[in-house]
């Protein structure tokens, strides 16, 4: 598989934030937001590609996960849904014995095997503010089939009140489930999660939605492995 990196931590975002984790991130994505904060994992115009991914087998990356006392696990990426198939096989070995949760943009839709050993979707959406073309972040099928999970979570990333409007319509048009809909901060740095985590948690408030924190940001700004 290529993978970023292997460490543990905290989760820092979503429902779950706050809890120790062990991270498996995955390499490459198949969007470009410009405020992404792991441009690490697919930016090969800015990072070395040969310096950044390492490919590793599924009996290493099981063995390194394995040795850890935590069994809580968050993929994440870039875009671990470009390597479902190995997922898929790896995680018939973590399993049940872990708790897994994976981190999607929702533009790749996983197959039968991967979803049938994952605890929790966190499905971030790209919006307008990422940079991204309207036609490449919005993909229907996608949306159709996470709002139908159950155990699935749509996480939006926001800058300020103009976002809102937007993502509105996202939860009308696609019938998603308020409830499970999470509004989190656009932020890379300490200092740009302390200016605008009120802004978007008032939104959040005022909306009926439910506010994600990015602890990892408040605690460790930009470090890697964090």
């Amino acid at each position: 598989m290529k993978i970023s990196e292997i460490f543990e931590s905290i989760q820092g975002e979503g429902i779950n934030a706050g809890k120790q984790a062990i991270f498996l991130r995955t390499a490459e994505c198949n969007l470009k937001c410009t405020w992404c904060d792991t441009k690490y994992t697919w930016d090969w115009k800015n990072y070395d590609y040969a310096k950044e991914v390492k490919e590793i087998s599924i009996k290493e990356i099981r063995k390194l996960i394995e040795q850890t006392t935590i069994r809580h696990l968050v993929i994440t990426g870039g875009e671990p849904l470009m390597q479902q198939d190995d997922l898929a096989e790896l995680l018939t070995f973590l399993k049940p014995e872990f708790y897994v949760e994976v981190e999607t943009n929702c533009t790749i839709i996983p197959n039968n095997a991967l979803s049938a050993l994952v605890d929790q979707w966190n499905v971030s959406p790209k919006t307008k503010n990422s940079g991204n073309l309207l036609e490449l972040c919005e993909k229907n099928e996608c949306y159709s089939f996470f709002s139908k999970q159950k155990n699935c979570y749509f996480k939006y990333v926001v800058e300020d009140d103009n976002d809102l409007t937007e993502i509105n319509n996202l939860i009308s048009k696609y019938c998603l489930d308020k409830d499970k809909v999470l509004l989190m901060p656009q932020a890379t740095t300490k200092s740009e999660i302390i200016s605008r985590e009120k802004i978007v948690s008032k939104l959040a408030k005022d909306s009926k939605l439910s506010y994600s924190p990015r602890m990892h940001v408040s605690m460790w700004g930009n470090q890697r492995g964090k």
